[in-house]
């Protein structure tokens, strides 16, 4: 902004140029020039409009130092007698006066300044003033390298555009000074984004928008702003400056080598350091000056002129930037220009060209953005292109909007039998997730059903994920076993999973890997579940994909981990698909929270567990699959027998989520066992579910040795849990014990003492929760809730001293409570009082 005042023929002041009304005065800047006194030299280099003059008057007129002095240059200082006279009267009150006195010399419009010599000339006298003498330089463009030099010693402050532009709080303050104070923050936040902070562009906003903020006050303040930047900046410009700021306005962001393709030129980077270091509103992206921006507001005008002025040329210069980018590999960027440029034809190529390396680089999105602005009329005559966009959706953003673009598609006339099977396939996918596992199936299976009735070539490649009848194939195998997992069928699952090729894209075989390691992990295969989340994770790694296989991958190995009673590396994998944001997918963050309760019920911390689960999304939302809320409802029951609300566990069963399981089974007979309704519980294990396999059969034999040895059927109680053990044991299958533990541990000791292996072992000396002490028939004094909690540590190797310890009691302590206990059992010593507890169930 030149002069304030309307260009004052003043050269020499004794303090700064009148200031225009209403000017704000910024305390930050102020401030900062405050603090500048201490170097030698201050610069203040902005484009014009940046509120330069303005801002050095203010501060002029309240400056702490003793004296100011006001030169402005015009174009005649570079005549070498006029600079000299001029200078000369600025200074010559400065020998007269007291040299120790603080002196301000402030330089405005430095930049008319172009003469070498005249220019070395002042620098000279800067660096030889006395120490008490401060000059300011006001500029457009930054001032020569020799100027710079008083930076080596400290001696240089620097006011650039970035400090200049106007903050959200000081254009509330100068919109409101300048009458335009009924602005709500949001539109002054919108003014403040349309003009950078730009003095000027706030100013025009301040009058023009007075009467309202809408797109048509919007569109009369560019005008005033074209104007002004007409006037000021690309008048005084060259003719061949001009075009090559015309020509490069349709870049987003230039460089020396794209504007040289652009413009046919050959010295691009030198012009566009000129242009920024002469203040015309470009700016630097880095501080290698390798990518330079135009402010928008320069760059909307220059691009208008360029329409209005040749609208064939505008189109020509966008297609060489395409060109440019593509050959480079920023497709992103160059698809952009081509959409600019109306080229719907070539985007819509650019998407199946490139989608298979964006969708592979994470960046899917943009394919489904690019096809989001193509016309409707094309997407409305090509399938293809529909399929695409919901394909590029789907598996880059979420199932939102989708189920529509699929309905379009099927309404377009000349969708060929390969685009409907495909359509097909991404309605699988999309009944996935948005919950709906019939409708995954049911899509499915249509297509494996009709997929060889298709000529391979006349199937469309989306992202490179159906490239191929094997590809196709593979992908509806995966929609339908996972679907079948999470209906709980996980035989089906399994049949699904293991058919898809080798040969297949790695998507489809990694997340293969990772849902059937699930299944078998969930099916107690632990070993194979272990080996395939490990190959998935291996796959996983080698596309540089994350989610949902590996979130599948480390569930399995978490499942896999607990099971085995390693709770700590369980608890971690846990934490891992939390913080890769596995657990954004419902299903799967009830999944997590159901896993979490199973460990703290392997801890033995109920409360625990349920707070778990408590911060679950539980409720039975579509999205979260039967088998999945069945798996919660059954460790939320064992939770509530653990902590001895056995009435809550019942509820929790009788609400029927996600119906009857395996796992619901075992929680149904544990709670009737409490309820020492053994009867009942027999009923209950009779009429126990086949799946999943071989879970459910070793479950189910589990539960049946634990009712035969509570029914004195001691060696059909020691045959049952034999092949029980025995199956686990080859798995490190130590977890399918917990929700039985003490129930099971009668039969296990019974099995121990006949047969005793290292498994069988770790069964019986696990330490076991005390629970409550029951009534027991044939005990003339019932034993205390203290004496309880000692007697279910006496079948363990623990020495006394090791069971004060874990009790939190001393030894003396436990030497009594043992004294009462064995009276009461009538027995004499440790294993008499163990074998008398096993009689009567209390063991």
């Amino acid at each position: 902004m030149g002069t304030p005042g309307g260009g004052s023929t003043a050269v020499v002041t004794a303090a700064g140029p009148m200031l225009p009304a209403g000017a704000l005065r910024r305390e930050r800047l102020l401030s900062l020039l405050d603090g500048a006194q201490r170097q030698r030299l201050t610069t203040v280099v902005a484009p014009a409009g940046y509120g330069k003059t303005v801002l050095l008057a203010q501060w002029a007129e309240s400056c702490h130092g003793d004296r100011v002095v006001w030169l402005t240059f015009r174009p005649e200082h570079n005549d070498p007698r006029r600079f000299a006279r001029d200078l000369r009267l600025a200074l010559a009150p400065l020998v007269e006066l007291d040299i120790a006195a603080t002196t301000t010399i402030v330089l405005d419009d430095f930049e008319v300044v172009t003469d070498a010599r005249l220019l070395d000339q002042l620098a000279a006298i800067i660096e030889q003033a006395p120490s008490t003498h401060h000059f300011v330089l006001a500029s457009r463009v930054d001032p020569p390298l020799r100027y710079s030099r008083l930076r080596l010693v400290d001696g240089l402050a620097e006011v650039r555009k970035e400090d200049l532009a106007f903050t959200f709080e000081e254009a509330v303050e100068l919109l409101g000074r300048l009458g335009n104070g009924a602005l709500s923050p949001p539109q002054v936040d919108a003014v403040l984004t349309h003009t950078e902070g730009w003095a000027v562009g706030l100013e025009l906003a301040a009058d023009v928008l007075r009467e309202g903020v809408d797109d048509e006050a919007f569109a009369l303040l560019d005008s005033c702003i074209a104007e002004y930047l007409t006037a000021e900046l690309l008048e005084p410009q060259s003719e061949q400056t001009r075009r090559f700021l015309l020509s490069t306005s349709v870049l987003d962001r230039m460089s020396g080598p794209l504007c040289d393709a652009v413009t046919s030129g050959h010295r691009s980077q030198a012009t566009l350091e000129d242009l920024q270091r002469t203040g015309v509103l470009i700016s630097s992206l880095d501080s290698r000056n390798t990518w330079f921006r135009f402010h928008p507001l320069l760059r909307a005008v220059l691009r208008r002129q360029l329409h209005e002025e040749d609208a064939d040329l505008e189109t020509l210069l966008l297609h060489r930037a395409v060109e440019w980018c593509l050959a480079r590999g920023d497709v992103e960027e160059g698809v952009g220009y081509l959409m600019e440029a109306g080229a719907w034809e070539q985007v819509v190529d650019a998407a199946f060209t490139h989608g298979p390396a964006l969708f592979d680089s994470h960046r899917t999105l943009a394919v489904a953005e690019w096809l989001g602005r193509v016309p409707r009329t094309l997407k409305e005559r090509c399938a293809q292109v529909a399929l695409l966009e919901s394909a590029a959706l789907l598996f880059g953003v979420g199932p939102m909007g989708v189920r529509e673009k699929l309905d379009e598609v099927e309404s377009v006339p000349s969708i060929s039998p390969g685009e409907r099977l495909v359509a097909d396939l991404l309605r699988a996918f999309l009944g996935l997730a948005e919950g709906s596992r019939y409708d995954a199936m049911t899509a499915a299976e249509r297509v494996l059903a009709e997929m060889n009735a298709i000529d391979e070539a006349a199937l469309p490649n989306l992202l490179g994920l159906t490239a191929s009848r094997l590809d196709v194939a593979a992908a509806a195998l995966v929609a339908h076993g996972v679907a079948s997992m999470y209906d709980g069928k996980l035989a089906v699952a399994r049949r699904d999973l293991e058919a898809v090729a080798e040969e297949s894209h790695g998507v489809w075989r990694a997340s293969a890997l990772g849902s059937r390691a699930l299944v078998e992990a969930w099916s107690g295969n632990l070993t194979k579940g272990e080996a395939l989340a490990d190959r998935a994770l291996l796959l996983a790694d080698q596309l540089g994909h994350d989610a949902p296989s590996r979130t599948t991958a480390c569930l399995a190995l978490a499942l896999v981990a607990r099971e085995r009673d390693e709770l700590d590396r369980a608890a971690a994998l846990l934490e891992q698909i939390d913080a890769t944001g596995g657990t954004r997918r419902r299903p799967v963050a009830v999944w997590v929270a159901t896993e979490r309760a199973h460990l703290a019920l392997a801890r033995d911390m109920p409360a625990a567990g349920l707070a778990a689960l408590a911060g679950s999304r539980s409720s039975p939302h579509p999205s979260i699959p039967d088998a999945v809320l069945a798996r919660r409802r059954a460790v939320e029951a064992h939770l509530l027998i653990t902590w001895g609300d056995l009435d809550g566990a019942q509820g929790v069963l009788d609400a029927g989520l996600g119906g009857e399981t395996s796992e619901v089974a075992g929680a149904r007979v544990r709670l009737a066992v409490e309820r020492g309704d053994v009867t009942g519980a027999r009923a209950l294990a009779e009429k126990w579910p086949d799946e999943p396999q071989p879970q459910a059969d070793r479950e189910r034999r589990l539960w049946l040795a634990v009712l035969d040895h509570m029914e004195g059927e001691e060696a059909k109680a020691c045959s049952r849990m034999a092949v029980v053990v025995a199956e686990a044991d080859a798995e490190g299958h130590t977890g399918l014990f917990d929700a039985a533990r003490k129930y099971a541990l009668g039969p296990a000791r019974a099995l121990y003492r006949a047969a005793p292996t290292a498994f069988l072992r770790t069964l019986v000396d696990r330490p076991v929760t005390a629970g409550r002490a029951k009534p027991v028939k044939g005990l003339a004094e019932q034993l205390t809730a203290r004496e309880y909690m000692v007697l279910v540590h006496l079948p363990s190797r623990q020495s006394n001293a090791d069971i004060a310890e874990g009790l939190g009691v001393s030894l003396n302590t436990v030497k009594t409570h043992l004294k009462h206990i064995y009276r009461k059992l009538d027995v004499v010593g440790r294993s008499e009082a163990v074998g008398a507890a096993e009689g009567l169930h209390l063991l």
